[in-house]
Formats: structure tokens, sequence, C-alpha cells
């Protein structure tokens, strides 16, 4: 059954013993709760999605690693957590990787009797299944408006009422690209296979893109981060650089890569990350987001034909417009805040988008990019 809405704390509450969790943000502030997920402490980057939906690809999308999650969506787990479901040994058909990547949850509500025909487990299990801890009963629309005044910040997950924390006594952050990419390369064929090849640099895929390269009818090659594509021994149509988590210069081993593959003209589609990353190896610059783009309803338009589209989004840099060099224009616009989504190449297959074009969750309006590559 579906808990409404000012039922769903409460029944939580009634089922279990309430064991006190806290969360702890860098500017002083503390947020009081209760556990639903994993009794560990956890720190992280605070931020905050909008997506009403999609909780389940959320949390298994590697762009979220290292950072605390916060839904402001106020009930989180309705529908449960599906059953994983393999379509090849490395790429799952329901979630965006294996495993949760968010450090840690912030949900004003949580769901304890979803309802669903595939579901498995609740939200809460899966939490404690994947040992990621979480806090319910946060006032998560005070949260967000700080975040969104003052930026993302540091945070931590504890079970202990102190104002002691300082962030600066935490480890320094690792490259997370490096923790979430490939260690060998894969090879995927397509069960309707166009006679393309395209190779992917993963910097954290999302399973969604690999899906939809598949469902394109390319034959994927999924390459570490660091490697360089043009090294495969055999012919490459495409290369795709992915998604993935935190600030692009720490990748400059895939920048300098991308710089080979644009100087030798193999058509490129940038994804997420792969897009600053583009940006970065044709000689533009890119900054830190204030809180970022997280959520499924980012609105972009095409500065060429002018058409707007609903994007899916989860990023916390952007590309420079000023910076864009000759040769390059901007493809698209966030129409939100005027941040740039988008690069293309005058004279080259050469293109790159902010936003998610696989959804994953949705919306799907722009699943056309990845038919990239032109054939004579």
């Amino acid at each position: 059954m579906f808990i409404p809405l000012r039922r769903a704390f409460s029944v939580y509450m009634i089922q279990k013993p309430l064991t006190p969790a806290y969360l702890h943000l860098a500017d002083g502030s503390l947020f009081e709760g209760v556990s639903v997920g994993y009794h560990a402490e956890a720190a992280g980057e605070a931020v905050f999605s909008t997506g009403m939906t999609g909780y389940c690809e959320s949390l298994s999308d590697p762009s979220f690693a290292g950072q605390i999650l916060t839904f402001t969506y106020p009930l989180i787990g309705n529908y449960g957590v599906p059953q994983p479901v393999k379509l090849h040994p490395t790429v799952m058909a329901n979630f965006e990787s294996e495993k949760i990547w968010a450090h840690g949850i912030v949900v004003s509500e949580v769901a304890t009797e979803p309802s669903h025909h595939q579901l498995q487990k609740t939200f809460s299990q899966w939490l404690i299944e994947q040992k990621i801890p979480a806090i319910a009963g946060v006032d998560t629309r005070k949260l967000t408006q700080k975040i969104r005044e003052q930026g993302t910040m540091a945070g931590k997950i504890t079970f202990k009422n102190t104002t002691n924390w300082e962030p600066a006594a935490e480890s320094a952050a690792p490259n997370f690209v490096a923790l979430t990419s490939s260690k060998v390369v894969k090879t995927y064929d397509s069960p309707t296979p166009n006679g393309l090849t395209v190779a992917l640099i993963d910097c954290g895929v999302k399973h969604g893109i690999i899906r939809r390269l598949l469902e394109a009818g390319y034959r994927v090659i999924r390459v570490p981060w660091e490697m360089n594509p043009l090294d495969i021994a055999e012919k490459i149509d495409g290369v795709v650089c992915s998604n993935g988590p935190g600030d692009p210069k720490q990748c400059g081993a895939t920048v300098q890569n991308i710089k080979k593959v644009v100087e030798k003209g193999v058509p490129f589609l940038g994804i997420c990350l792969g897009h600053q990353l583009l940006a970065l190896a044709v000689g533009a610059d890119t900054y830190k987001l204030k809180y970022g783009h997280r959520g499924l309803n980012q609105p972009c338009q095409d500065v060429i034909t002018k058409r707007a589209y609903l994007t899916s989004q989860n990023h916390g840099f952007a590309v420079d417009k000023d910076s864009i060099p000759k040769g390059y224009q901007e493809w698209f616009v966030n129409l939100n805040d005027g941040t740039n989504e988008g690069l293309l190449s005058f004279k080259q297959q050469i293109r790159s988008v902010q936003f998610h074009p696989e959804g994953c969750p949705g919306p799907f309006d722009t699943q056309w990019l990845f038919d990239f590559i032109k054939t004579a």
C-alpha cells in the first residue's frame, strides 16, 4: 500500500525504535532527524536533487560519489526498490551501476510500506544492505534554501549531537573519477548492430548511456578514464566521453586524450563531465556552480534551432561560455540561469552536452543525440 504523506514518517516511528541522527554542515548548522539507513558516520559535499521520482537511478549514479544527497521531494521510497536485473555481466537494466555511490542520504519522510509490482525491498532496507547512512525527519525545505543561498558545502552525518565537527579535519577528497571508472577494457555487442564501433571513455559512466548506445546499434568498447581510446587495436568510428563525479580539472589525462581524438578528427560526443572535459581539451575553461544542477526538469534550448527540451542533469561544474574558442560555438543554453549546456564544432563531428540525453530517470527528449556519427 501507499502511505499518505502525513503518515509516512509516523508509521516509520511506530514500526522501529528511533535512533537519533544528525547532519552537520560546514557553516556550523545542525539538522536533527532519525536514522533510516545504515548506522555509520559519513562525510561529503551536501547537495540537493529536485527529482520527484528516480531515487534508485540517482543513488546508483556514480556522479553522486562523495556527496550527501538531499531529496527535495517530501516522500521518498513510495515505490520501493526493484530486483536488480543484468543485461550483461557488467550492465544493469534498472539501475545506473552496481551500487549506491552517494555517501549519505537526507529526506523529509520515508515510506515503509511501498507498493509496486516490481518491488523487492523497501528504501531503508536497500540503504542498510548497501551500508549507506540516511536521515529522515529533516526540514529539507530549510536545508535546500540554505544550500541555494550559501552554496554547496561540506557536511557529515553522525549519531552525536555535537558542534565540534570541523570540515578541515576530514581527509582531502580523492579523485572520484578514478574510483568510479572501470579498471579494465570491456566490450559490448549490440543486439541490433549498425556496423559502427564506439569507444566509451568511462569517467563513472551511467549504465543508461551504455544501454542507449547498444540500442542505437553501436558496438561499445568501454575504456578506463585515463586510457587513450585511439590505442584500441580495432577501428573506432566514434568516441563518447561519459558523465562522472567531481572537478573536471582533476582529469588531466582524459583531457589530453580528448585532444588527440579532436586532432584526429574522430566523431566525438561528450556527456556531462565529458562535455566539461571536451571544453578543457579545446581551450575553454570550467568553473564551480554555486549549488549545481541536479534534477529531472532543467529546460535547455538549442541555440541553433531555438527548440527547447526538458533534461535530466547532475553536475556541480559548468563551462565558461565566454571562454569558448574559435571554431566552436555554444550549442545549448540553460533557460533557468543562462549557463552553457553544449558545444558544437563548425567543421568536425565534435559535440557535447551538459545534460543527460539518455534520461534514466527521464525525460527522454534528447535521446536522438546518440546518433552522433554521420555516415555518407
